[in-house]
């Protein structure tokens, strides 16, 4: 029966006696009681994780930011992360089935780090901290020049077990993107690890509309912003992004390790009109120089201008040189043969020397 008939056909006539309605809310309120999801042996409440989890992240901040002396950033991250199981009462093995739970419904855990996000931005700005002007990208939306174009989902969980060490996703691109659109990919992460940290590979992949493709890829292992930065300097199209989020597996039991990735933004950055029209703008050396047919241009007798002549007929050498401007009469000059001088005979007195 619907929960609306029900208080309608009878819990509203039973409250006209006094000691039946009393009952009948009673057993109204087990009835919904009864209807709430019951959480697995060992997992926290949703409430409780939020405390402990608060607690958690303080203590890694604390733990990255100063250490004792004589004690190394690991111990001390220990000591801290066994501090906070003791103060709310509860074991390791409590604290890692309850992460697989949450970890197993997305739509919880995001719930859930909404209001812890919110909860240390609040503590955080009360200490002093000027979050809102920190990030200039905050307050952006879909529209404008440097907009978020971010679609998918604001948190993903991941960790070192076979099938559940991937997470990808892709954001379609519409008209809005223009040529030569930058990218810029941003992510908080938070690691829960038993025992060290495992490396977090990200991958963002751009493809355009002229088939090229571009991708970066990179690791992360610490508990911080990060960003993926892909310029498009050749003014190309986009026409989708896509990328995964992935963490080694490694399936020993002893080995659990927990990674939270939230706060993600795709932010696009357009360029501006003037680079846009100097793209555009056509190359004046792909202008072809050589469509005239050189073997085409006859000088004018008459003008003494060159001309084009049709280029649909190609003259021959032949052609060509019996058109030029040459001398047509050759005036020959006939040499005169040359002769061998006659030898002289020598006199008397040549003779009388002799």
């Amino acid at each position: 029966m619907e929960l609306h008939s029900f208080l309608r056909h009878i819990l509203l006539p039973s409250l006209q006696g006094r000691g039946r309605g009393v009952g009948l809310l009673l057993l109204l309120l087990l009835f919904l009681s009864s209807c709430e999801p019951q959480l697995p042996d060992g997992v926290m409440s949703e409430s409780k994780m939020e405390e402990v989890l608060y607690d958690y992240h303080v203590a890694q901040a604390m733990s990255e930011v100063s250490t004792e002396p004589g004690k190394t950033i690991d111990f001390q991250r220990y000591e801290l992360q066994e501090a906070v199981l003791r103060k709310h009462g509860i074991t390791q093995a409590e604290f890692d089935s309850s992460m697989v739970f949450y970890c197993s419904d997305l739509d919880r855990m995001n719930r859930l780090y909404q209001h812890l996000s919110e909860r240390l931005d609040r503590d955080a700005e009360a200490l002093g901290a000027s979050l809102g002007s920190g990030d200039i990208y905050a307050g952006l939306t879909a529209d404008g020049d440097t907009a978020n174009v971010w679609s998918g989902r604001q948190l993903f969980a991941i960790r070192n077990r076979s099938g559940e060490n991937l997470r990808s996703w892709y954001i379609p691109c519409d008209s809005t993107w223009l040529p030569g659109d930058d990218l810029l990919f941003r992510f908080q992460t938070q690691s829960y690890a038993r025992d060290g940290y495992y490396s977090i590979y990200v991958t963002m992949v751009v493809s355009y509309d002229n088939d090229s493709v571009r991708a970066r890829t990179m690791q992360f292992t610490a508990r911080t912003s990060s960003e993926l930065r892909i310029n498009n300097p050749e003014g190309w199209v986009a026409r989708g992004v896509s990328g995964f989020f992935y963490i080694p597996a490694d399936n020993d039991p002893q080995r659990l390790c927990i990674d939270i990735l939230n706060r993600i933004s795709l932010i696009r950055f357009h360029k501006s009109q003037q680079w846009r029209d100097r793209l555009n703008k056509p190359d004046s050396v792909q202008t072809d120089t050589l469509q005239a047919d050189t073997l085409a241009v006859t000088s004018s007798r008459s003008a003494g201008a060159i001309t084009l002549d049709s280029l649909d007929h190609r003259r021959s050498p032949m052609e060509f040189r019996n058109q030029q401007d040459v001398e047509q009469k050759i005036k020959v000059v006939k040499e005169k043969p040359y002769q061998i001088p006659k030898r002289r005979k020598p006199n008397q007195q040549q003779r009388r020397k002799r």
